[in-house]
């Protein structure tokens, strides 16, 4: 069962966030969590009438009357840390997960011209979903309170199990059940599974290749499917044992495997369930920890007009350094 100790919410200068911080606010009062908000603004230029530390001094102190009214704003009020940085967005909210050893971020999606998609890739938030060494929850600017259905999606090769896969698919679904428990959701869990081997399969016979190979395709298909419907059980089952029956049961936990890519597939069983949000691993690539989010996750958060939580793989470590 995955716990969180501390909460990162970023405030965004001059945007109404006052739905995504009551949100944040009541998922860190229901897990018991302390809740840090952060605005990061871009440092102003000095003038003649005041040096760089007095107009800095009076941008923070703007940003966190800012930050201090909003929470009085909600009901009931909260109470948290309130922090000013001056800088780029995701460097500066990275580096403030790094030294104060927060274990979530939330934050607004970033929208333009047409709502979330339109805006995510190239902006901040794509910088931040690449990046930032813990767990990033981006909300839509609009949405259902509190989530209705959750969708967790795995991924694994049956067979060739490895560590770090393991512990990316236990991390999805460990948040996805904190938090579809915290706002009374269903937890759907989804992996897409493809049979390569389809199409090539041929029976040698009396010297020819026998045309005729529905039969060994249709068992390959249906061995094939097993192994994974066997993988996700085998998930399920442990996520079972980590929360506990009362937990697990709570969850009315569906599963689904829509054999075909998960790039139509996943997209295709959000808009389908209707899901609030999606829970998926990013992996780097390219053999450059952090640099980007693996190619398939990318393409679906670029299809699906949902909130999204973005989990990395435990052997993660971010580029960004405390250094200026």
């Amino acid at each position: 069962m995955q716990d969180f100790d501390r909460i990162l919410f970023v405030l965004q200068p001059g945007t109404e966030s006052d739905g995504a911080l009551a949100r944040a606010g009541a998922f860190a009062v229901s897990v018991q969590a302390d809740l840090t908000l952060l605005m990061v603004v871009d440092r102003p230029v000095a003038t003649a009438e005041l040096n760089q530390a007095q107009v800095d001094t009076a941008i923070r102190d703007r940003c966190l009357a800012t930050m201090q009214q909003a929470l009085v704003a909600l009901d009931p009020p909260i109470e948290a840390e309130c922090l000013v940085a001056f800088g780029r967005p995701h460097i500066e909210i990275i580096r403030t997960v790094l030294r104060g050893g927060h274990d979530l971020v939330i934050k607004a999606a970033e929208t333009q011209n047409g709502g979330l998609r339109a805006r995510l890739f190239g902006s901040h938030d794509m910088h931040l979903l690449r990046k930032c060494p813990c767990p990033v929850w981006l909300l839509k600017p609009e949405e259902r309170q509190p989530y209705r259905r959750i969708l967790a999606t795995v991924d694994f090769a049956p067979g060739a199990a490895d560590a770090e896969t393991e512990g990316l698919n236990r991390r999805i679904l460990d948040l996805a059940s904190a938090l579809a428990l915290a706002e009374f959701a269903e937890l759907h869990v989804a992996h897409a599974w493809e049979a390569p081997a389809t199409g090539l399969l041929h029976r040698w016979g009396a010297g020819v290749w026998a045309t005729d190979t529905t039969t060994d395709e249709l068992r390959y298909v249906e061995q094939t499917r097993n192994q994974h419907v066997l993988g996700v059980d085998g998930l399920i089952k442990g996520l079972g044992e980590r929360i506990g029956p009362e937990g697990f049961a709570y969850l009315k936990l569906k599963s689904y495997l829509p054999r075909g890519s998960a790039i139509e597939e996943i997209p295709a069983l959000a808009a389908e369930l209707d899901v609030d949000l999606i829970v998926m691993g990013t992996v780097g690539r390219g053999g450059i920890p952090g640099l980007l989010i693996g190619n398939t996750a990318e393409t679906i958060l670029d299809r699906c007009d949902r909130a999204v939580l973005a989990v990395k793989p435990p052997s993660f470590e971010t580029p960004v350094s405390l250094d200026a």
